[in-house]
């Protein structure tokens, strides 16, 4: 299952590969990526796990860039 998502407060190159990383990594996620801009994540995951997995990428990207938040993009 694949979900785009809008990304705020968040300006750092470094910081997304950052969070690009630590996402990759997780049980369920099969591919994350990052705009060029900054301003949209698209997350392909095992549909059983998304929410899990969701949960914890809240978590990443406030860790990571203080205030980044997260939130889905209805088409």
């Amino acid at each position: 299952m694949s979900r785009r998502y809008h990304v705020y407060s968040l300006s750092d190159p470094s910081k997304a590969q950052r969070i690009v990383g630590e996402i990759g990594k997780m049980d369920g996620v099969k591919k994350v990526d990052i705009s060029e801009d900054l301003r949209e994540m698209d997350i392909d995951a095992d549909s059983a796990e998304f929410s899990a997995v969701m949960d914890r990428v809240v978590n990443i990207c406030n860790k990571v860039s203080y205030g980044c938040e997260v939130k889905y993009k209805f088409s």
